[in-house]
């Protein structure tokens, strides 16, 4: 039973009472936030229609657990796949079945799943699961080819100290053995470490260093986290006052623009003026197999949690922040809360304000509504992404919004904090975590994100070397959502001069137009001037946002895309724009590797915005500035995430 339909439900109580307007009248003399949760609590018709999904989630809390059958299952049809090659769909049924596996069953199945890394050249993976097999109890009848497989592990990466040590291993179990098998390959692993102290030898006399330090498992996953594409650094030193933002920009606040970005230097196209980590994020339930619960980056193999079957993470590290986090109120109620709210109007809104409470310290929330500050004193403070102070700050438009559509966002804060309170076996909701989510449901919808990849899709004989991809066949796909408070603080423009880009759970700023100093720095909230009509771009912010755009391209009414003029004035920049645009799209795209292409191209696609920005002659918009500007936009997007995307 998803919210809509307990929702329902309580209109049509409502209805048979007094028609629902005596009680959304007497709900509309609530003074806030605090009053309004305090009035849906006493209403005893809402309390009695949560009754029954409430029994249903408390039911599937107390019966979620591990399961040895499905696991083995999930394993048996892993390593069909595997005979047959067909590597990702042999990790996708690993994957499941680490996900439901405990005990020897994870064993199994992270040794399996080392198997597949290794055919793959994923020597890290490997190596990661091989150790997490071990600590999980992996069989000693079993463990020499593990051994083995470790030490080729460590060879392939240079760490011959490391192979040294496993390959030994190895050999003395297998002496512990007596099958004639078993002696034919000790031979074979004799071979190996003399050959593998013959190559140490000639690194040494190279001055190639051996490198100890990577061993454990937190150093093996950190070298994982090296190789991603992490988020470029701002282009300039941090704002003290800004700390997710560079020094050529400051929060300001104006009578007609309320809290805003500005620059505070003239800055350049392609310069990163943000780098901000959410302060709260939620991934989307069909991705939970694919990327992590906690930093929202892809992963082809996945951590599972330690007592419910319903999350993964990219490491052991995410696994262990996001329990101490907020995973620990939610854990074995996860999947319940995605399918109440999916499909649901504000539904990932609310489970992004359930997340951000979650993580939240309560006494900081109860500072939060009882310290709350005008916004003109933002100004002159510390805007942190991390505290809870900056999101429960933003504007959440609240009193632009009717009475039945409070009542609604009321309830759901009431119902999504019964949920998790069921934890504690608590009959009533805390009020204070309550009105926080009721207060957030209100903002996310104006101030929340979407966190998107490119992703690519891939074949079932798709392996982790490097392959070349048409770029048609990469697509935007969106993953979750996520809080982000000072990339919230830009305002909208139909022509905006800046893109955000996503790097896991971190968003990055990048500006794609000159900023001149004194400018806003202008975001855009999905209507674009080039793909929307004036009146569609009006009345759609006006609807989400509350506000009657004036940028310059709504002023002036500039045309679509399809009506905008052609550089004429200018032949030679707009044939090598033209020449470009189509060398682009014959890029093909490596993964994971091979991202020189992009660079360039977007380095040239700088070059050609600089060229029609300095050039007195031109006035923009021109369909040329348009298509350079849309080919920036697109590089850039490739260089911050490119990842499978598994499709069967």
């Amino acid at each position: 039973m998803n919210f809509d339909n307990i929702y329902t439900q309580i209109g049509h109580n409502l209805e048979k009472i007094d028609g629902g307007r005596e009680t959304l009248m007497r709900f509309s003399k609530c003074s806030g936030n605090s009053q309004r949760i305090s009035f849906v609590l006493g209403l005893e018709l809402v309390r009695a229609s949560f009754h029954e999904p409430l029994h249903l989630a408390k039911q599937e809390f107390l019966n979620y657990s591990k399961s040895e059958i499905q696991s083995t299952s999930h394993r048996v049809e892993g390593d069909v796949y595997y005979q047959k090659k067909l590597n990702w769909k042999a990790i996708c049924f690993y994957n499941r079945s680490l996900l439901v596996g405990k005990d020897e069953s994870l064993a199994l199945t992270y040794a399996n799943r080392s198997a597949v890394f290794y055919d793959t050249a994923d020597w890290l993976h490997s190596l990661r699961d091989i150790q997490l097999s071990l600590d999980h109890g992996y069989p000693k009848h079993l463990e020499c080819k593990l051994r083995e497989r470790q030490g080729d592990c460590w060879l392939e990466l240079g760490q011959f100290n490391q192979a040294l040590i496993s390959f030994n291993l190895a050999r003395d179990l297998l002496m512990t053995l007596s099958t004639l098998q078993q002696k034919d390959k000790l031979g074979d692993l004799v071979l190996k470490l003399k050959q593998t102290k013959n190559k140490q030898k000639k690194a040494k006399k190279c001055g190639l260093p051996d490198n100890d330090k990577i061993s454990s498992i937190k150093s093996i996953e950190q070298e994982i986290i090296k190789k991603r594409r992490s988020a470029p650094e701002l282009h300039r030193a941090r704002n003290p006052l800004l700390p997710s933002a560079s020094a050529s920009v400051e929060l300001i606040n104006t009578p007609d623009r309320g809290r805003c970005l500005v620059a505070t230097e003239d800055i350049k196209i392609g310069e990163t003026v943000i780098v901000e980590k959410a302060h709260a994020s939620i991934l989307q339930y069909e991705f939970k197999e694919s990327h992590c619960h906690h930093c929202l980056h892809w992963t082809p193999g996945p951590v599972p949690c330690h007592k419910c079957s319903q999350v993964g993470f990219c490491s052991t590290q995410c696994r262990d922040e996001a329990w101490d986090s907020y995973h620990q109120f939610e854990c074995g109620l996860t999947d319940f809360l995605c399918r109440t709210t999916r499909d649901v109007n504000t539904g990932q809104h609310g489970l992004l304000a359930l997340r951000t409470v979650l993580k939240a310290d309560r006494r900081l929330i109860i500072i939060a509504n009882e310290q709350e500050k005008s916004p003109e004193s933002f100004a002159s403070q510390v805007f942190d992404s991390a505290n809870y102070d900056t999101v429960h700050r933003l504007v959440d438009n609240s009193s632009q919004r009717s009475t039945t559509d409070i009542f609604r966002r009321a309830v759901m804060a009431v119902y999504l904090t019964s949920l998790i309170q069921i934890r504690d076996g608590k009959d009533r909701p805390d009020e204070v975590l309550a009105t926080a989510v009721l207060r957030l449901l209100h903002s996310y919808p104006c101030n929340a994100h979407e966190i998107s990849h490119m992703a690519i899709p891939v074949p079932s004989g798709f392996c982790a070397q490097s392959k070349s991809l048409q770029l048609q066949q990469i697509q935007s796909c969106e993953i979750g959502s996520a809080a982000f408070p000072v990339v919230s603080l830009m305002n909208h423009s139909c022509n905006p001069n800046v893109v955000h880009l996503c790097y896991g759970d971190v968003m990055v700023v990048k500006v794609i137009h000159r900023i001149a100093r004194g400018e806003e720095i202008l975001d855009n909230y999905g209507y674009h001037y080039a793909t929307h009509e004036k009146r569609e771009r009006q009345l759609k912010l006006c609807q989400q946002y509350y506000f009657r755009c004036r940028c310059q391209s709504c002023v002036e009414d500039w045309p679509l895309y399809r009506d905008t003029p052609k550089l004429t004035s200018r032949p030679d920049i707009a044939d090598r724009i033209t020449k470009e645009i189509n060398n682009f799209k014959k890029l093909s795209c490596c993964y994971p590797e091979g991202s020189s292409q992009r660079e360039e191209a977007a380095r040239l696609f700088i070059g050609h915005l600089d060229a029609m920005e300095s050039d007195p002659s031109i006035n923009l918009p021109v369909q040329e500035y348009n298509k350079a500007q849309e080919g920036l936009k697109l590089c850039l997007a490739l260089l911050a995430t490119l990842s499978p995307h598994l499709v069967f």
